[in-house]
Formats: C-alpha cells, sequence, structure tokens
C-alpha cells in the first residue's frame, strides 16, 4: 500500500510538473488523408499563411525543393482544403518566403528565393479570380545575379515613402538588400537592388549555442519588421541587429546581440510601455529562446528557454485574446531525430513574465505558422517539418472550449 501510494504521488507530481497545453486541438493530416501531401519531395522548405482567394479566409503556400510541383497553394472549402499548383516544375526555393500585392491589382502575390543552389528570386502573379487546380501561375524574376541563397524575404516601407519594399538576405552575397517595386513589374526583370547592409565571413563573436554545421562564419537570417525606436518609421530586425533608414538609401545598423545572428527573429510590444523587445531563437543548431529588452541604451537579454533543437519556427501574437503578446517557438525533428520535439506557446503577462505551455510534442515543424485557418476566429497551428516522415503536412484547429 506504501508503495502504490509513493508511485501516485510521483505520478502526480510528474504531471504536475508538465506544462499544460494552451487549447483544444484536434489534428488534420495529409498522413491520415485529410488533405494531399504537397508533392512526393522529401525538403520541405517554406510555409507561408495569406488570404489568396480573397474570399475572407486565410489559404496558404507550401514549398518543396526536391521535387515538382515546387510551389503549391492549399484553397479553404467547406469541406476541408484543395491543393492547387502554383509551379508545376522543379525548383529550389529556400524558406523564409513572403507575398505582397506586387503588381498593385489588389490580390496578393508570393514571393520567395532560390537556395544554396540559385542566385535567383521570384515572384508569382495571383490570377484572382481565375482558379484551376491544375494551372500554374506566372513566374517572373526579381533577382538573376550575384551569388546564391535568400533565407528570408519580407514586404515592409523600408524608407517611409509609403510603398512596400522587398527586403531580403542574399547569404552568398553576404548582404541585406533592398528591392523597389518596379512601376512595371509584370514588364520588368530582373528588378533594380541596393545594399542596406553588408557583413564580413572572416570572422565573428562566439555565437550562442551550438549553430548547425553548414552554417558559413558570420552568416545572417532571420527578418522581422517593427518601429524600434518611435519615430513613427517601421525599421527591419535581422541577423541580431536592427537597421533604421536614414536618408535615401542609406540604413544605420544598430547591434542588439551579434553573438546570435543566425537566428529567426520576431518582434512585438511584449513588455508594455517603453521600446519594443526582440526575440531571437536558434533557426538550425541548439541555444536558447532570447528574449531582448531595451533600456537606456542596452539590450538586455533574458533566457526564456534554456534549449531548443531547430526552433525553426517564431512568431509573436496574442493567442488567448487578453491583450497580452504571446510568442509562439516549435522545433525541428531534423533527419528524424529529436523524438520530443516541442511547439511552445508561451502566455505573456504583459510585464514579461510568460506561462510556459506546449501545443505539442513529437511532431517535427519546420516554419509552423499560427493563423485562423478554418474562420472560427481561434488561432490554429499550420505544421510541416523539413524532412522528418516527408512529405507531410499537418493543421491542428484549435476548437472553441476552455483553455
Amino acid at each position: 500500500m506504501r508503495l502504490a501510494a509513493i508511485l501516485i504521488l510521483f505520478s502526480w507530481a510528474d504531471a504536475a510538473a508538465q506544462p499544460r497545453s494552451p487549447g483544444n486541438w484536434k489534428r488534420l493530416s495529409s498522413k491520415d488523408g485529410h488533405f494531399p501531401a504537397p508533392n512526393a519531395g522529401t525538403q520541405q522548405t517554406s510555409a507561408t499563411v495569406f488570404d489568396i482567394d480573397r474570399d475572407g479566409v486565410n489559404d496558404f503556400v507550401i514549398t518543396e525543393r526536391t521535387a515538382a510541383p515546387a510551389v503549391v497553394w492549399y484553397r479553404r472549402g467547406k469541406d476541408g482544403w484543395t491543393r492547387y499548383v502554383i509551379e508545376a516544375g522543379a525548383l529550389r526555393p529556400e524558406a523564409g518566403a513572403t507575398f505582397g500585392d506586387v503588381d498593385g491589382d489588389g490580390d496578393l502575390d508570393f514571393v520567395a528565393g532560390g537556395d544554396g543552389s540559385s542566385n535567383q528570386v521570384w515572384w508569382w502573379e495571383n490570377p484572382c479570380p481565375n482558379f484551376d487546380p491544375a494551372t500554374p501561375w506566372k513566374r517572373r524574376l526579381i533577382k538573376n545575379s550575384g551569388r546564391n541563397k535568400h533565407h528570408d524575404l519580407m514586404f515592409v516601407d523600408a524608407d517611409g515613402d509609403g510603398r512596400d519594399e522587398l527586403v531580403f538576405w542574399s547569404q552568398g552575397d553576404q548582404r541585406l538588400l533592398l528591392a523597389r517595386i518596379p512601376a512595371d513589374p509584370r514588364a520588368t526583370e530582373p528588378w533594380p537592388l541596393s545594399v542596406i547592409y553588408r557583413y564580413s565571413g572572416d570572422s565573428e563573436p562566439l555565437q550562442r549555442g551550438q549553430p548547425a554545421g553548414f552554417r558559413r562564419t558570420n552568416e545572417h537570417e532571420g527578418l522581422a519588421k517593427i518601429d524600434i525606436d518611435g519615430d513613427g518609421k517601421l525599421d527591419i530586425v535581422g541577423g541580431g541587429r536592427w537597421f533604421k533608414h536614414e536618408k535615401g538609401g542609406e540604413f544605420l545598423v544598430n547591434i542588439i546581440d551579434a553573438n546570435y545572428a543566425f537566428t529567426r527573429a520576431a518582434a512585438g510590444d511584449l513588455i508594455r510601455g517603453g521600446r519594443p523587445e526582440v526575440v531571437l531563437v536558434v533557426g538550425d543548431g541548439t541555444g536558447p529562446l532570447m528574449l531582448y529588452e531595451w533600456v537606456k541604451g542596452a539590450w538586455r537579454p533574458k533566457t526564456l528557454i534554456e534549449n531548443i533543437d531547430n526552433g525553426h519556427s517564431l512568431e509573436i501574437l496574442d493567442f488567448n485574446g487578453d491583450g497580452n503578446l504571446d510568442i509562439f517557438c516549435a522545433e525541428m525533428r531534423l533527419n528524424g531525430g529529436n523524438p520530443k520535439a516541442r511547439s511552445y506557446i508561451l502566455l505573456g503577462d504583459g510585464r514579461g513574465g510568460f506561462e510556459v505551455t506546449v501545443a505539442t510534442e513529437g511532431y517535427g515543424m519546420h516554419e509552423a505558422k499560427l493563423a485562423d485557418l478554418d474562420g472560427n476566429g481561434t488561432l490554429d497551428i499550420l505544421a510541416k517539418p523539413y524532412n522528418w516522415d516527408t512529405p507531410r503536412l499537418d493543421i491542428w484547429l484549435n476548437l472553441p472550449g476552455a483553455r
């Protein structure tokens, strides 16, 4: 009897020590036939969520670089999701794709950069409302020069002129580039480019954690946009730095953490009042989930989770609707490892405190996104792995109910 009581006590203590789940989840998966897999390939590189058909409900795009079709999108209907082709052939898109209204026709177009084998960046023209599942979109060139690899792109009004520009890392060129949308983007290939920032590949400060072995010396990644200094203009966050537009094509480089340059980046007002905070996590490798608070000219680091294994998913948003921003971070199961991979939602209190909750465990996620995918007003999880159990796509619907 005493042994049984001890076992019950330890079981209760173990359960109490486990972080709670923050949602009421229902998992759907291509593995269970709920929707088709993106293609037959084994390296799924990006996931991008936006309303493609302008029906008010989010759709999403998945890219893959080892088979055709290289780019597909999933359209939400009353009975689930239907897969449509964007790029019918094989292509080598990298992670960190984005979207924006490139041609000014009111619908959102898709943009992706080539990986380490390509020096190109492309945009695909959204044919809305003329969609056909088997008809690809028109692809055009943005960049067709320089060196290879373009991990992370975003649209942002970087110079405060009221028009969005495309900002992206060109890792082979060791540069952060800006591309202005031409007056007639359908007839202009490639686009004019300018340099925001250039970094050296000769040396670097000792980096936090253990970055991936394929990373080059001082390689930079990660992009986010927010008004850091409160001047009313959006700034660029990435590579452990933030970039302030000065005049013309000039940007001022400000260091947040030079020891954490090869990271995913997010920013938001996690501690209410003052400047927004920045969150960084290693996307490829192992390392901490870090929060940085600006205090009297210094970025004070705070470790939120000590060890994240390939945390290639990072977002800041209000998950539970309490008015305080929360953090979403998910781990990979790279090459089948990390069997207890977790996706975390850190529920913020607006004062810098967080309740660490675990949404999923055992599923590898790469570029996972929190978004309302079924139009019911709650945030769901769009999850794809990079190369674990591929081809594969999972969706966790967040059903209404107590959390």
